[in-house]
């Protein structure tokens, strides 16, 4: 027997301690590298559309853009031209051409006003994702996979012709075995497998588009298609969906506003979700919705009362309210209750961007102009700095007439969008859950005029906002937190003597580091100025070489290489 000693970690052991496998990063990297790359063939079909229609001419100024659009007329797919078609529709053409997950993308990109042209925007705004269902004996297999127990223990009976199909999921009718109705919702199948595919190909020309283009720092593609990813992903988590749908049943449980179907969560997965099955009034039925009794006014105050709860009472807003997922209980014709369903896009404020979102609204509301200047300001939302003056009276030229307008003309998410647009001017960019928020009240206000044209949501969301301010800062609210953290206060109070000592010690100090600071910086410049000059003498000295090997021919070619190779290993150490 040989006696038991630790082998070398060459072959796969540390010493006194845990198997350790060599190849573990290997294998990382290798998983990076692959994460980084797009699928080539999915790219190549992507470069085509783009030539189809011409996209690498949209391209801002930069040296390399003409050899783009020349290497895009030698595809013959763009020989054909794009007629009369402008440049957002010929990338509304395109994004539908490229399939779900980019129309999804262009949906999403319809709202950022902030970052892309008006023109654009409209066209985004058009993009229809329609999509054939995939077989329900499939679905059903699927199911019956994802649950827990046996399918006959679950379902009474399924239906395998579905309620709808989108390109993410597509619904079934199904009854549990204790009689109550529900719908199941199934993911397509191989969806995830595509959703990464294309999602890679998103990643990599957002990454070549932020390296050739230096102004991109004012549009962030990379990041914009990042927070695009984190919502698309959300989508094909349905536990997540669960999640976000139980969170907003339980705000709005005992509220006559909005009812969201319970979810059955013993039996969902993240590929199946089965939740209660609701019997509504399609949202944008008004005639229907008329006949049910349902007065049009109330309905639509409502669904701002809604919006404004969702927001500023529970910081917890469904972002996917457009009219296929919203609809109208008639129950109770005289208190009308909205009823919601795919809760997968759900946005949540930070406090501090909360803060910001309602003295924001509230300043417009009030016409108090120069407060709305400061507070964008202040939000850190700019790339550029930002003349105070000419954007407060562009605002204000842009807001005055708005707010003077008669009751049908006034329109509160129409303001918004221009003030969008006004932010992209000066490179002002706000969080993407602002963006999410502002696509919510978009669909909010359409669907309330759509059933009630006079909605006045200035009107109807004012007090609401207000009460809100009050209950978060006012007397109340502030004493309220002065009580709460006072017991952390006093338990601090002993060690105040000891932190002010401190705190004058270091600003006695702080010159002394100002210096030494300096004089480190001054240190690593003249360093740097001379590895520059190194490098430049070391490039210096090879050309030398060369020039001495084809010309003189003086034996002076290695020891001139030989210099520069050393100035420029030595230029270039780390």
């Amino acid at each position: 027997m040989w006696p038991d000693t630790p082998r070398s970690p060459r072959l796969g052991w540390r010493e006194n301690g845990p198997r350790r496998d060599y190849r573990t990063g290997r294998e990382q990297a290798r998983k990076e590298f692959h994460a980084l790359m797009p699928p080539f063939a999915r790219l190549f079909s992507v470069a085509l559309v783009v030539c189809r229609y011409r996209l690498l001419s949209l391209l801002p100024a930069h040296p390399i853009r003409p050899l783009l659009v020349f290497l895009q007329y030698l595809v013959p797919t763009s020989w054909r031209g794009t007629g009369d078609l402008s440049e957002g529709e010929r990338l509304r053409l395109a994004l539908e051409e490229l399939g779900p997950i980019f129309i999804k993308f262009g949906q999403l990109m319809a709202t950022r006003r902030d970052l892309l042209p008006p023109d654009w925007t409209e066209s985004l705004a058009r993009l229809q994702d329609q999509v054939a269902p995939f077989d329900g004996g499939e679905a059903r297999q699927k199911v019956q996979a994802s649950l827990p127990k046996p399918f006959d223990q679950v379902f009474a009976t399924f239906d395998e012709r579905p309620l709808a199909s989108a390109s993410v999921a597509q619904v079934h009718p199904a009854t549990l075995l204790d009689g109550r109705e529900v719908v199941v919702k199934v993911l397509r199948p191989g969806v995830e497998m595509k959703v990464e595919r294309d999602l890679r190909v998103m990643g990599f020309g957002a990454r070549v588009l932020e390296k050739l283009w230096a102004d991109s720092r004012y549009f962030h593609p990379v990041r914009v298609v990042r927070d695009y990813q984190s919502v698309i992903r959300g989508e094909l988590d349905l536990e997540q969906e669960a999640s976000n749908s139980e969170t907003m049943r339980w705000h709005f449980l005992f509220s006559s506003l909005l009812h969201i179907p319970e979810v059955h969560l013993d039996v969902s997965s993240r590929q199946v979700m089965i939740s209660d099955r609701i019997y509504g009034i399609p949202v944008n039925d008004i005639e229907r919705i008329k006949a049910a009794g349902i007065d049009p006014r109330a309905l639509a105050e409502r669904g701002v009362e809604i919006f404004f709860a969702q927001v500023f009472r529970h910081n917890f807003f469904h972002a996917d309210m457009h009219p296929g997922n919203i609809f109208v209980n008639p129950a109770n014709p005289d208190l009308p209750q909205y009823m919601a369903v795919d809760c997968a896009i759900a946005g949540r404020l930070s406090r501090q961007d909360l803060n910001v979102l309602g003295r924001m609204v509230l300043a417009v509301m009030r016409e108090d102009y120069p407060m709305l200047v400061d507070l964008v300001i202040r939000a850190g939302w700019s790339n550029a700095p930002i003349d105070r003056h000419r954007f407060e009276q562009e605002a204000t030229q842009l807001l005055a007439p708005v707010r003077s307008a008669s009751l049908e003309q006034l329109e509160f998410a129409p303001l918004i969008l221009r003030l969008f647009d006004l932010a992209r001017e000066y490179h002002i960019e706000a969080p993407v859950q602002y963006v999410l928020l502002m696509k919510t009240l978009v669909h909010i206000e359409g669907l309330g005029r759509s059933i009630y044209p006079q909605l006045d949501i200035w009107t109807v969301g004012r007090p609401l906002l207000e009460a809100w301010m009050m209950e978060e800062y006012g007397p109340t609210a502030t004493l309220n937190k002065l009580r709460n953290r006072l017991p952390e206060w006093t338990a601090q109070l002993p060690e105040m003597p000891d932190l002010l000592r401190d705190a004058l010690e270091n600003l006695r100090d702080q010159p002394q580091r100002q210096r030494d600071l300096e004089f480190r910086l001054a240190l690593n410049l003249r360093r740097n100025r001379r590895r520059v000059l190194a490098g430049i003498g070391g490039v210096a000295l090879g050309l030398l070489a060369g020039i001495d090997v084809l010309l003189a021919g003086s034996g002076w070619a290695w020891p001139l290489a030989g210099a520069g190779a050393v100035l420029l290993a030595w230029s270039l150490r780390a």
